[in-house]
């Protein structure tokens, strides 16, 4: 399992460092929000904590070429800060959003991608 101090750890080293070839976690609400629009449903809220979770999670995924989820996606939320439910995917650049949670009616949502070395965007979106 992933502790919050390695995952704000590696999301640190991905920025300093430039993440062996990934980029850093880059915010998607605003995609997420309009794919949720194409099928009629609301609009998510943006809540700060979970898109800064987002970040750290798909920084991580996108430097490790993790297409799932890490061992505790939880353990990169801010210290204080809960989600009900995560979703990720890795898909080639061009595809559009693709992660679990996207359709679902939750309120509350922060999401982020980061462009691995393969050229996939590692997708991360948190929920509540």
């Amino acid at each position: 399992m992933f502790s919050r101090k390695f995952l704000a750890l590696a999301a640190f080293s991905v920025v300093l460092l430039g993440g062996a070839g990934a980029s850093a976690g880059e915010d998607a609400l605003a995609e997420v929000n309009a794919t949720r629009a194409a099928r009629g449903l609301p609009p998510y809220l943006r809540d700060d904590n979970l898109t800064a979770g987002a970040k750290n999670v798909a920084d991580f995924r996108a430097q490790h070429l993790m297409e799932g989820h890490t061992g505790n996606d939880f353990g990169g939320l801010p210290v204080g800060t809960t989600a009900s439910a995560s979703g990720c995917a890795a898909w080639p650049a061009g595809m559009g959003w693709g992660s679990c949670c996207t359709y679902e009616r939750w309120t509350y949502a922060g999401a982020a991608y980061a462009m691995g070395r393969d050229g996939r965007r590692y997708m991360q979106l948190f929920v509540r």
